[in-house]
C-alpha cells in the first residue's frame, strides 16, 4: 500500500512540473517580437517598439509589403506608404504628424491579403 502511495504521489508531481514547465516556457516567447505563422494561408507582420514614446516605428514582415494604412479608431486614414521598389527589408514609418493615442494600421502584402495590427503612440 505504502509503495502504491509512493507512485501516485510521484506521478503527481512529475504531472505538475511538466505543466509548470510548458507554462514559463509560453511567458518566456514574447509574440511581439516574433513572426511565428502558425496559419500558412495568412500572413503576420511584427510593428515595433510598440507602445512607441516616438515618433518612429517599423514594420517586419517574412512576406514582402506592399503598402501600409495607418488610420484612426473610426477608420479614417492618416497616412499611407507605398513599397513601391517592393523591398524585404524592415519599413520605416515617420509618423511626426499623427497625435499621441491609438491607431491601426492595415498592412497589405504582394499577393493583396491584408492583416490589421493595433499601434499605440505616446508622448
Amino acid at each position: 500500500m505504502r509503495k502504491l502511495h509512493k507512485y501516485i504521489i510521484c506521478g503527481a508531481i512529475g504531472i505538475l512540473c511538466a505543466g509548470s514547465a510548458s507554462a514559463q516556457e509560453k511567458q518566456a516567447v514574447n509574440p511581439d517580437f516574433l513572426i511565428i505563422n502558425q496559419n500558412p494561408n495568412r500572413h503576420e507582420a511584427v510593428i515595433y517598439p510598440n507602445p512607441s514614446s516616438g515618433k518612429v516605428v517599423k514594420i517586419k514582415s517574412s512576406i514582402l509589403i506592399k503598402s501600409i494604412e495607418i488610420m484612426t479608431m473610426i477608420g479614417k486614414c492618416v497616412q499611407q506608404q507605398l513599397n513601391p521598389h517592393m523591398l524585404y527589408d524592415d519599413i520605416t514609418l515617420d509618423l511626426k504628424s499623427c497625435n499621441p493615442g491609438t491607431y491601426y494600421a492595415k498592412i497589405t502584402f504582394e499577393d493583396n491579403q491584408t492583416v490589421i495590427k493595433k499601434l499605440i503612440l505616446r508622448k
